[in-house]
């Protein structure tokens, strides 16, 4: 019994540890270098990184166009083997989702990366609730 209460009390702290982790926010705050130089370099940074968001977002758009047309192509085949109404209908409820999960965040880093090379400042503040 007592072991039963422990491991209660564990789980108790994890779940609770879990749900306070969960409540963080990250933000970055930039301070931009002082020079002209160094601003013009932040300037190219931040084209590099739209460069880098539009080809993530291409990525992102060829890979759910290629699931959509193998789940269209699985329902046809399945419609093509429905013997009744009902069959069909569970071709048209078996189209599995097609989403990807945006990926771009690298590029946020590399800016930053990009920013402090060109003499800004990053600060990273997490905020907890």
């Amino acid at each position: 019994m007592r072991a039963g209460r422990q491991l209660a009390a564990t789980l108790a702290a994890a779940a609770t540890l879990l749900l306070a982790a969960g409540c963080e926010t990250v933000r970055f705050e930039l301070r931009p270098p002082s020079t002209a130089a160094g601003k013009t370099c932040v300037t190219q940074c931040a084209a590099i990184k739209e460069s880098c968001r539009g080809n993530e977002l291409r990525r992102q758009r060829m890979t759910i166009d290629a699931c959509e047309r193998r789940a269209e192509t699985a329902v046809r085949v399945c419609l093509a083997d429905a013997k009744d109404a009902e069959n069909r209908k569970l071709c048209e409820l078996s189209r599995p989702p097609c989403w990807v999960a945006e990926e771009a965040g690298h590029c946020d880093s590399d800016f930053r990366q990009c920013f402090v090379q060109c003499g800004g400042t990053v600060d990273k503040i997490v905020e907890t609730r």
